[in-house]
């Protein structure tokens, strides 16, 4: 098979998980995927205590860092539409839930946006790893956190709602990339607001 980054033929490694469990074929060489680099870095909410959103998330795990390798990863396959990429951390992803209790939501993007995009490509990574999720939330923004202050960030109008009712369980956000950590905040605080007992977060990127 070929290398979805590289184009290169290789073989895919035999494991004990291939012949016992179901696992995914990886769609990327050892030499592409080794340059992604896991996350050791442990998430920090100190920009949200004392504020609105102060318990709002109750965990945080992000899985790689954003190394020059995520970042052409992720212009090839947000910004130039590459759709087929979102097979890259299949495996990584179903790994990162499985076991997981709850109920996983997809970080939504904004209607407008995804006109722009033609596909969430938040979405399509759980569809290639094979994760079930329910869409529970919609997007009301369209600005970029990232280019908000601190304060414009904190001051923010909710940029989520709540799309159906919320059950008194735990739930499981997921999105590909946390840098601010505004958009998990908004989220979890919607959810918990509506009546969600317990909000995680899982990441692809910690930015």
């Amino acid at each position: 098979m070929n290398c979805l980054l590289c184009g290169t033929t290789f073989q895919p490694a035999p494991t004990w998980r291939k012949l016992f469990l179901y696992e995914k074929e990886s769609s990327t060489c050892s030499r592409c995927f080794n340059k992604f680099t896991k996350s050791d870095t442990t998430i920090q909410y100190d920009d949200f205590k004392g504020t609105r959103y102060e318990g709002a998330v109750d965990a945080v795990t992000a899985l790689y860092s954003y190394n020059e390798a995520m970042k052409s990863y992720l212009h090839q396959f947000k910004f130039l539409q590459d759709v087929a990429l979102a097979q890259v951390f299949s495996e990584t992803l179903h790994e990162a839930f499985e076991g997981k209790e709850g109920i996983i939501v997809p970080i939504p993007m904004h209607p407008e946006k995804l006109v722009q995009r033609t596909f969430a490509q938040v979405d399509e990574l759980l569809i290639s790893a094979d994760i079930p999720f329910q869409h529970l939330l919609t997007k009301t923004a369209t600005t970029e956190q990232g280019k908000k202050t601190r304060k414009e960030r904190l001051e923010a109008s909710p940029l989520f709602e709540v799309t159906t009712r919320i059950e008194a369980r735990d739930y499981i956000l997921f999105d590909d990339i946390y840098t601010t950590g505004t958009t998990i905040h908004h989220a979890a605080k919607v959810l918990k607001d509506a009546g969600a007992r317990r909000v995680e977060a899982i990441t692809l990127i910690k930015g």
